[in-house]
């Protein structure tokens, strides 16, 4: 009996040690392969400051993708360099589309070739009802055409962060359209400019860190953007007088390289993805909770915002009627699907 039992302790021991053996070498390759996960550095370029609603996105976007990256094949290491550190927004298109930056902040308005025709509705004023009514295109058909252009221009567009509304802004009231008249008014794009024009202004296109210098010089009467770059960037000292009509509700492509995004396996695309959808959320949120608090502050710092009245308001409109003609003459078929798919949006949040 004795016998038997050392037998069978003869036998069981060195299949322990097998198995012992087994479950040593499984922890040591799962170890070794998480020591081996390739790891690839991001530079993320955006033209505004960290805090404000489009910094937001970048900064949030940085976060999302290192933390849903930790366990893919790949990890990725994102480095933001806000505010124009690397490229600013006039660049910043070349810059993407060339692959020296991985994801950037797009502004249309600085692409060129007949094939950004269609993508310059986003420049459109009063194109959209409200914030939700360009939200609802954004997350439709409207964004699936724009990343078909985008792709032209070897870009693959990730998501968007939001900005807020555009407005007038000059060293006299602004009531009007016939008050631009003869006004050399900054301009943010070719679609700005355009505006800018039809509403008889001439106009001057410049990099939003070159406006401070430009008006403290005379060298331009005003310009177009938001209340968030006013406060941020001092613009206040410069300027007292503009608008708030939501001239436009703007948001700005988010948009990657296209060679390394499709390098990147399939699970670092997806966490990237939904990092996207992350800080976009958290972007659209502060730039809705933004807009009457800076509109506060300028009043604060002694900035004459015109609210004008819905007819006043409808001269706008009007006056800017020619752009939409030149749009739609210009963009093609593309351009009027764009078109159709905010016109839809629109009617699924009409103004009370």
């Amino acid at each position: 009996m004795l016998k038997m039992w050392y037998k069978s302790m003869f036998i069981c021991i060195p299949f322990l040690l097998v198995l012992a053996g087994c479950g040593q070498s499984s922890e040591t390759s799962s170890n070794q392969g998480a020591s081996n996960q390739k790891e690839l550095d991001l530079r993320i370029s955006y033209n505004l400051p960290a805090e404000h609603a489009t910094g937001i996105y970048f900064e949030v976007l940085a976060k999302e993708i290192a933390k849903n990256t930790a366990n893919t094949s790949i990890k990725l290491n994102p480095k933001t360099y806000p505010n124009g550190q690397l490229y600013n927004d006039q660049q910043l298109p070349d810059a993407v589309s060339n692959g020296v930056v991985e994801i950037g902040q797009l502004n249309v308005g600085f692409l060129g070739g007949d094939e950004a025709e269609s993508l310059r509705i986003a420049d459109l004023p009063f194109l959209f009802t409200s914030s939700e009514a360009q939200w609802d295109a954004e997350d439709g058909e409207y964004s699936e055409l724009f990343n078909q252009q985008l792709e032209k221009y070897n870009m693959k567009m990730i998501g968007y962060a939001q900005y807020g509304t555009v407005e007038f802004y000059g060293n006299k009231p602004i009531k009007l359209p016939k008050d631009l008249k003869g006004l050399k008014m900054r301009a943010f794009g070719k679609g700005s400019a355009l505006t800018i024009q039809h509403l008889g202004a001439s106009p001057v296109s410049m990099s939003s860190q070159e406006v401070y210098q430009a008006m403290d010089h005379g060298t331009i009467d005003g310009f177009s953007t938001g209340s968030s770059s006013v406060v941020d960037r001092g613009l206040y000292e410069v300027t007292k007088y503009g608008t708030d009509m939501q001239m436009n509700y703007l948001s700005f492509q988010v948009v990657a390289n296209m060679n390394w995004w499709s390098n990147l396996p399939e699970d670092v695309q997806n966490a990237v993805i939904e990092a996207s959808k992350t800080a976009q959320k958290a972007s659209r949120e502060k730039a809705k909770n933004d807009t009457e608090h800076y509109n506060e502050q300028l009043i604060g710092h002694g900035v004459e915002l015109y609210k004008p009245s819905a007819e006043e308001r409808e001269k706008w409109v009007e006056a800017v009627q020619a752009d939409y003609d030149n749009y739609l003459e210009k963009a093609g078929d593309m351009g009027k699907r764009l078109y159709e798919a905010a016109q839809k949006a629109n009617q699924n949040h009409p103004i009370e």
